[in-house]
């Protein structure tokens, strides 16, 4: 009888701590698949150039950028500044600034046209 009482305590105990919490489990982030991407600077990067960037990073060469130019984006692209800013990461500004992080579909669209050549 002893035994019992103890074996259905540690089955209790071992029951309870696979209980799950309520807190949300984060959900794996896919990797960016960029093979049958086809986006190009004048259909898909320009617009969101001219809706997040251009504001600050146009004649003014703020930050040494014109984000009306694509030269001036591929520069951004090529040396890192473009995605470091816009994914937040560390060592710098978080952009576009006074606004919240771009949605994770237009940074990776931006990641995209920048793995596959920045046409």
């Amino acid at each position: 009888m002893r035994s019992t009482i103890i074996a259905f305590g540690i089955l209790s105990i071992g029951i309870a701590s696979c209980k799950t919490s309520d807190k949300t489990v984060a959900t794996p982030k896919v990797l960016l698949n960029c093979d049958n991407a086809t986006y190009t600077y004048v259909t898909d990067i320009a617009p969101i150039m001219q809706q997040n960037c251009t504001r600050c990073h146009n004649t003014n060469m703020k930050a040494g950028y014109n984000f009306n130019e694509l030269e001036s984006v591929k520069k951004a692209a090529e040396n890192g500044y473009l995605l470091g800013t816009i994914k937040h990461m560390d060592g710098y500004d978080a952009m576009p600034r006074m606004a919240g992080k771009l949605d994770q579909v237009i940074i990776d669209k931006i990641e995209c046209w920048i793995k596959t050549g920045m046409k």
